[in-house]
């Protein structure tokens, strides 16, 4: 299974990314690998080029604090940041 590198400590499998993102692991392979994109990001990321980058980690610091998230993925989105 391929792994992505996210920091010096921590591995994730493209599984592990689909259950974050609450899509299937064939759907993220192919949105890491560039053949597909989620119509939803690509609007996102779009959004969020037109901010300062100070604005940018103030919506993501919201968004994580407002969220509603399952377990799983907090937990995960908390050992990545570590």
């Amino acid at each position: 299974m391929r792994r992505l590198q996210v920091s010096q400590n921590r591995r994730l499998t493209y599984r592990d990314l689909a259950k974050m993102a609450g899509t299937s692991e064939r759907t993220m392979a192919e949105w890491m690998r560039g053949a597909t994109s989620p119509m939803a990001m690509n609007g996102l990321l779009n959004l969020m080029a037109a901010l300062k980058a100070d604005d940018v980690i103030q919506v993501l610091a919201l968004w994580r604090e407002t969220a509603p998230q399952d377990p799983t993925s907090a937990d995960r989105t908390q050992e990545i940041h570590k």
